[in-house]
């Protein structure tokens, strides 16, 4: 399971590190791309009581909301409206000056390619035929409903209204010892979350598709109906902690992170006993990541020719024992801890000194709920169901290097 993690952290990161062709659009081609975001941006103070619950959005929301907007909030009253779900999340914020921040939300559609570029190709000698890996069609938006075979397909398979919501992203920045920064609630509360839409996947050339790629209902609101359809799958007796905002039919656990960089005079970094090195990114060797989430998506899936390959009802978390009694019962959030990040000279496996990003500690804790395993479709392909019980990468490094 470490193994398979760290190979997809490292596809994931690869082409951060990778050369990438930029190829100019003409008119036409500028166009097909669109996206939406709002047209202002509105600072008030933030209501310490809002209401409970709010309308359904209406199908002509696109006229009616503004997409984007920003609010000044007071760090404390967020602290302790949500006290226990942080208690959950083991990200302390003591020693943070948390005072004053930024809220937005946001309601967004997005369309886009993306291609890397692989210029000498696949050979030891440099004379390969260039290759490129493309991502054509990339959507991001909000379906009230499933996602079909003619969405799938199409180069603009969302309405103008099917806007994907963000709400109550937290913002607070401290000069000497980094940000905080958290999304309270990532889709609305009648089920309705991100969706991805990756019409097709190039390997190597774009001459024949290799397929492309669905996540449907990205969220982290855990709705009730899905945790008692995973308790009935695997015989749990999980439940959501109250987040205190009334809200009906489940319960949002919010996604959180800390960058922290220590001050200069006060570095508690692992010392390696490594040079720094000239002309790198200016990654602080002082500089630790935590993170903590737990979300659902009602699928994963890969996409050929109409027919699909994917996880239906997929819950990322970590199960908690709250009671003491050696049972699972209440989903907390999956946790990243005390990830360092810093840029090194590296021994590669073939013993040439390389410049790498290290990735120090990359200690991550999750459960894994996989509702049905699918071939077709969830209904009626289903391979079974999977959970993944205590993933701990704790004690995991990577080296990311050009070779």
């Amino acid at each position: 399971m470490k193994r398979t993690f760290i190979t997809f952290v490292c596809a994931m990161t690869h082409s951060l590190f990778s050369f990438a062709q930029l190829i100019p659009l003409d008119d036409a081609a500028l166009q097909e791309s669109h996206g939406f975001m709002g047209h202002h941006i509105a600072f008030d103070a933030l209501d310490a009581n809002p209401p409970a619950e709010q309308n359904q959005p209406d199908s002509n929301a696109l006229n009616q909301v503004s997409f984007f907007s920003g609010q000044v909030h007071d760090s404390q009253t967020y602290q302790s409206k949500n006290a226990a779900l942080d208690a959950l999340t083991g990200l302390s914020k003591d020693g943070l000056s948390l005072t004053q921040g930024i809220e937005i939300d946001l309601e967004i559609q997005a369309s886009l390619d993306m291609q890397w570029q692989d210029n000498d190709g696949f050979n030891d000698i440099g004379d390969g035929t260039s290759g490129s890996l493309t991502l054509s069609g990339i959507h991001l938006g909000s379906h009230k409903g499933p996602i079909t075979r003619q969405m799938l397909e199409s180069d603009q398979p969302f309405l103008d209204s099917e806007l994907a919501v963000i709400n109550n992203l937290l913002i607070d920045l401290d000069s000497k010892q980094g940000m905080f920064i958290t999304i309270e609630e990532l889709g609305d509360r009648f089920g309705n979350g991100l969706d991805i839409i990756v019409n097709d996947i190039y390997l190597g050339n774009e001459q024949a598709s290799a397929g492309g790629l669905l996540i449907e209902n990205l969220s982290n609101f855990i709705q009730d109906k899905n945790l008692n359809q995973l308790n009935q799958t695997f015989g749990f007796n999980l439940s959501t902690l109250d987040d205190g905002k009334n809200t009906a039919n489940g319960n949002w656990l919010p996604i959180n992170a800390i960058v922290l960089t220590e001050e200069g005079s006060a570095d508690t970094s692992v010392d390696l006993g490594l040079p720094s090195i000239d002309g790198l990114p200016s990654i602080s060797t002082n500089t630790t990541i935590d993170a903590s989430f737990a979300v659902y998506m009602d699928k994963v899936a890969w996409v050929d020719d109409g027919g699909e390959f994917g996880i239906a009802d997929l819950m990322i978390y970590d199960g908690l024992d709250t009671n003491g009694d050696g049972i699972d019962d209440t989903v907390g959030p999956a946790k990243l801890t005390q990830m360092k990040i810093e840029t090194i000279d590296h021994t590669a496996y073939n013993g040439e000194q390389v410049k790498a990003l290290y990735i120090e500690n990359l200690d991550f804790k999750a459960d894994i709920a996989m509702g049905s395993i699918y071939v077709g479709n969830p209904q009626t392909g289903s391979l079974g169901s999977l959970h993944i019980k205590g993933l701990d990468t704790a004690g995991t490094s990577v080296w990311i290097y050009a070779h």
